[in-house]
């Protein structure tokens, strides 16, 4: 009977798991093509050939790493679909949380995720512009990270579309009574879901937008691990080798 209860617990199709409207896939469910890893059986060592950057020139490694953000964006499954944002306080601390990317724009380049206006990131945003991404695949042994540059939308077209594009359970976030980060007696129950068309919690929703020139790729392999820098700022895109 525990075992039963518990399976029941952790059973991902319950309705307490299930999207603002029945028939609304979640992203969960969203397959992706990247899996070219192996793992052997006896070995930790991870036969990576998708990831062998000795195949790819700056183009089709750009190239490759374009299919990966869009596929990322569109499947929480895959291993980029969140990543570690650190910014700085001014205080001059960093503060390092995790997001899920929304948007990738491959043409400025640039990422995008949501957040609470009433968030601590905000001030940290009005205090320092500048943002550090990084994504980390423990199969693959693969590590990105960039350095962006952040605006913010809030009430704005911008927010708008990305307000009308977001479920309804997410918009729910954003009509909290509590600012992210406030001190409380307890542990407060999920938000009310509301309903399509509910403008509540707009007036704080944020869409932080994250324009970045380059980005470093790290590979482990046992044959000896490869990591570049990666320049899109200019067309044709470039890249150099560096140290591990």
């Amino acid at each position: 009977m525990i075992v039963a209860s518990l399976k029941q617990s952790f059973n991902l199709t319950l309705s307490r798991y299930a999207t603002s409207l029945p028939d609304e896939p979640h992203p969960t469910g969203a397959k992706y093509t990247y899996a070219f890893y192996t793992r052997h059986e006896k070995s930790s060592i991870v036969n990576n050939s998708a990831w062998d950057l000795t195949q790819y020139n700056a183009l089709s490694f750009w190239d490759f790493c374009i299919t990966q953000f869009n596929n990322a964006i569109h499947s929480a499954k895959h291993p980029f679909h969140v990543a570690n944002v650190s910014s700085v306080t001014g205080n001059g601390f960093p503060q390092t949380r995790s997001v899920v990317l929304r948007q990738f724009n491959e043409t400025l380049p640039e990422f995008t995720f949501h957040t609470d206006l009433r968030s601590p990131k905000i001030k940290d945003l009005q205090h320092c512009k500048n943002l550090c991404l990084h994504w980390y695949d423990s199969l693959a042994r693969v590590q990105i990270r960039l350095n962006a540059l952040a605006t913010t939308h809030n009430q704005n077209e911008r927010a708008k579309q990305a307000w009308q594009d977001s479920r309804n359970s997410s918009r729910a976030c954003y009509g909290t009574p509590n600012p992210p980060g406030a001190h409380v007696d307890q542990f407060p129950p999920a938000p009310l879901v509301p309903k399509t068309g509910d403008s509540k919690g707009f007036s704080q929703f944020v869409v932080v937008a994250c324009q970045f020139e380059e980005l470093e790729i790290l590979t482990l392999h046992a044959t000896g691990h490869q990591r570049v820098l990666l320049s899109v700022k200019n067309n044709p895109v470039s890249w150099s080798i560096i140290a591990p």
